[in-house]
């Protein structure tokens, strides 16, 4: 037989991953409802694209990319030299005992 503390154990949780799956499903359906705007965007965008084309119109020109500051250029161009590691010692070398002789 159970105990009360396990058969509340046992509620608290169910209750716990309910909240839990209702918080889920809220944020797959946010999730849903901005790839749609996402979409319906690109959708809108296309057809404005296919009606610009079918109309003869030139394409707009693209937008000059904003060159990087002066600043920026010469931290690119000269990367800090890095410290030369020092150099490892050799390995000490061991000293040999010889074998006393036994008469």
């Amino acid at each position: 037989m159970t105990t009360s503390y396990k058969l509340e154990a046992i509620k608290e949780l169910r209750a716990q991953k309910k909240l839990d799956r209702e918080a889920e499903a809220e944020a797959l359906a946010e999730a849903r409802k901005t790839a749609e705007v996402a979409h319906q965007a690109n959708l809108a965008r296309i057809a404005a694209k296919q009606a610009r084309v079918a109309s003869g119109e030139p394409a707009p020109e693209p937008a000059p990319e904003p060159e990087p500051a002066p600043e920026a250029k010469a931290e690119e161009e000269a990367p800090e030299p890095k410290a030369e590691a020092p150099k490892k010692k050799a390995p000490a070398k061991k000293k040999t005992a010889k074998a006393k002789k036994s008469k």
